[in-house]
């Protein structure tokens, strides 16, 4: 190791941070997206829902006649049809963000997504191959508290994105002094260039 990296790994060390080992799996972050990512989602069906629900009680109150009984049956199996789709969409989108985890610890990022374990997907990646650590704007998230952290990566899985978490800036603080000691030690700072 010449003297310029050992002058970076000095910088970089933080107080009292031990050398990270490729076997220490010390979470330092885990979590999951909050349901507000889901909110146009929620009010997109909700709107089909209760727009089927007042169709069908006005149908019922009167609309209906007039009409055959193949017209009466027909507007029934639509308006019923939006509601189950309705619900099932919103149950689908629900438990696909409850079921979506992540989990940081000193050597990886393990990205767990799918509801049954049929179509569960587990993706991990090394922190020495992050590339580039993004904040993006929060947006109307940010109106709640809550912010998304985009990880770039030379991994098989090239975007990590971590949606919808508070404290984004300390996850950044407990991940930056990591990547950066993890990528001196096993690349040099500038390996991967």
């Amino acid at each position: 190791m010449n003297d310029e990296t050992a002058q970076l790994m000095e910088e970089v060390d933080t107080e009292n941070q031990k050398s990270v080992s490729y076997d220490d799996e010390t979470v330092i972050w885990e979590g999951r997206p909050s349901q507000w990512v889901n909110l146009g989602t929620f009010l997109w069906w909700g709107v089909f829902f209760i727009g089927s629900a007042v169709s069908l009680f006005l149908w019922d109150a009167g609309l209906n006649d007039g009409y055959s009984a193949l017209i009466n049956e027909a507007v029934y199996w639509v308006c019923y049809g939006l509601m189950g789709l309705s619900i099932i969409s919103v149950l689908y989108a629900y438990l696909s963000v409850h079921y979506e985890h992540t989990v940081i610890t000193r050597n990886k990022i393990k990205e767990a997504k799918g509801i049954t374990s049929i179509f569960r997907q587990e993706l991990f990646c090394e922190i020495s191959d992050i590339k580039d650590i993004n904040s993006p704007p929060a947006g109307l998230l940010g109106l709640v508290g809550l912010s998304t952290l985009v990880i770039e990566t030379n991994d098989d899985q090239p975007i990590i994105k971590i949606r919808a978490i508070k404290n984004r800036d300390q996850l950044i603080e407990k991940l930056l002094p990591i990547w950066r000691k993890l990528k001196i030690e096993r690349k040099g700072y500038f390996g991967d260039r």
